[in-house]
């Protein structure tokens, strides 16, 4: 379990005792597939550290319609600065797969900054961290066209491989729709012509980058 807590962007640097300390005050959560986490709107009472699966946070709206914020991997934290600045939650988070989660209650979260103020400096290093990204995807809404974004979604996911970019991430005309914050009938005009352009492949489940994306389309 230290392995996990090693690295979370939190507690990177602690020592062993301090990562087994965390680990004795956490408690163990599960969820299914699919099952909500928390919801926006909602008070954090808690950090969680998720150990294994993954997490979809998204923003939606009173139509159902959703902007997904990202996808997150083993190491992720949830709910340290509003917990910090008792504030709410400000976005959704769903079980992509079912996963585990390492729980730090309130009072022990706290219990952890008065034994480890040095968090604090990691707290507003993450906090930089998401304004700069939120600021990335305000200018990208507002600036960028439905291909620029998917571009974008494309380069951050490609991992190279002989063949070319593979994105094996299941990722859904939907699914990628919502994380555009475009139509998913838009989203499928520009794969198609991706694929007639013979810029991508999108056979057995999967997306391949044969050749250089261009600038514009």
């Amino acid at each position: 379990m230290q392995s996990i807590l090693s690295k979370v962007e939190l507690f990177s640097g602690l020592p062993c005792e301090t990562l087994q300390y965390i680990e004795d005050i956490a408690t163990r959560r599960h969820y299914s597939k699919g099952v909500a986490i928390f919801c926006e709107g909602e008070m954090a009472e808690s950090l969680l550290i998720l150990v294994s699966g993954r997490v979809r946070l998204f923003h939606s709206n009173d139509t159902g319609r959703e902007f997904v914020y990202g996808a997150y991997e083993p190491g992720s934290s949830f709910g340290d600065l509003a917990l910090f600045a008792n504030e709410a939650r400000v976005v959704c988070a769903e079980a992509e797969d079912d996963c585990s989660f390492l729980v730090i209650s309130r009072q022990g979260f706290f219990d952890l900054l008065g034994r480890h103020p040095e968090i604090k400096d990691a707290m507003l290093n993450k906090a930089v961290s998401h304004i700069i990204r939120l600021t990335h995807a305000v200018s990208d809404l507002a600036l960028k066209d439905v291909y620029g974004r998917i571009r974008k979604v494309f380069e951050a996911l490609a991992v190279q491989t002989p063949e070319g970019g593979l994105i094996d991430d299941l990722l859904t005309q939907q699914s990628l729709a919502d994380r555009v914050g475009a139509s998913r009938e838009m989203v499928a005009k520009v794969m198609k012509e991706l694929v007639a352009g013979g810029y991508v492949e999108t056979a057995r489940r999967r997306i391949l980058i044969l050749k250089k994306l261009p600038e514009n389309f």
